[in-house]
């Protein structure tokens, strides 16, 4: 294993955070120059290699409504809204959308609804065919730079939860701005660590334990891969999400760093139904960030 050079950087001047084994799989460090925080060494694969190695059957042709992912994703559609607002005052017209990593289909297919012309870009056969035969929607079985969409040909992409599990955000970033077109908007949302959560829980935050998360930014740290770039930010918003009982106990389990605390919640929380209750819960942690490119 060798050490991964700073994205923003590009040098090896890191010191250590969390050792491996301590917050999750990887070490993560932060970078003495710019306080980017990243996994380095990568211990495992990044995550689109194990996306595409997953069993391609494994949602089925049409996925029972309690699947937990299933049922998340479902859930999460209505935290889009505002997004929806925005790109809709943004784009009028609306035009081609893009989802880089589409998943079952479920935000996609519902900007669609709103008017967009969509495609989705997911590295995973089986979500694929959920999307396709269940929603209808066009999706490209791959990931992004294996996609090749053809540049200045979006108005606006979509990615949620996607920059933290790439291995080289810059050079994504790079190829979004590439694709879009100019005056378009990118629209991305991930976890964030200048939070009073990740102050408060260290390394039993719930995001900083997924092994998959490789790179873990700050609002700035945002910004400033983003500007990298060449995009300029619009806006930025701290956001929470849509969940039910039994994914809140799950993530206490997560935080608990113990098998037999997880196993014990999970076990009350399918005993007593918690999956049928729902709310939305902002203890912000997450940021939504708005990208234009210039005209």
């Amino acid at each position: 294993m060798t050490p991964v050079l700073c994205n923003l950087c590009g040098v090896d001047d890191a010191s250590v955070k969390f050792p491996a084994g301590a917050a999750q799989v990887n070490q993560i460090v932060v970078c003495n120059r710019c306080s980017l925080m990243y996994a380095s060494p990568r211990a495992i694969e990044p995550d689109h290699v194990l996306i595409e190695q997953y069993d391609p059957d494994y949602v089925g042709p049409s996925p029972l409504a309690d699947d937990p992912r299933h049922a998340k994703e479902i859930l999460q559609v209505r935290d889009y809204i505002p997004t929806k607002a925005f790109l809709a005052a943004r784009h009028p017209q609306r035009g081609r959308l893009l989802e880089i990593g589409s998943s079952f289909g479920f935000l996609l297919a519902s900007f669609r609804d709103d008017g967009w012309n969509v495609v989705g870009v997911e590295p995973n056969a089986g979500l694929n065919r959920h999307a396709q035969k269940e929603l209808n929607l066009d999706v490209i079985s791959a990931i992004l730079p294996d996609a090749h969409i053809e540049s200045e040909s979006m108005d606006a992409v979509l990615m949620m939860h996607v920059i933290e599990h790439v291995p080289d955000p810059v050079n994504t970033l790079e190829e979004i701005f590439r694709i879009l077109k100019p005056g378009g908007t990118l629209v991305m949302e991930t976890p964030i660590y200048d939070s009073l959560m990740f102050k408060l829980l260290g390394r039993r935050e719930r995001s900083v334990s997924c092994e998959g998360h490789i790179y873990f930014f700050t609002s700035r740290t945002l910004a400033e891969v983003s500007e990298r770039a060449r995009f300029k930010v619009l806006r930025a918003n701290r956001v929470g999400r849509s969940m039910n009982l039994s994914r809140l106990v799950y993530n206490v389990g997560v935080m608990s760093k113990s098998r037999a605390v997880q196993g014990a919640l999970g076990k009350a929380a399918r005993a007593l139904r918690f999956d049928k209750l729902s709310f939305s819960l902002n203890v912000r942690d997450m940021e939504r960030i708005y990208l234009g490119k210039p005209s």
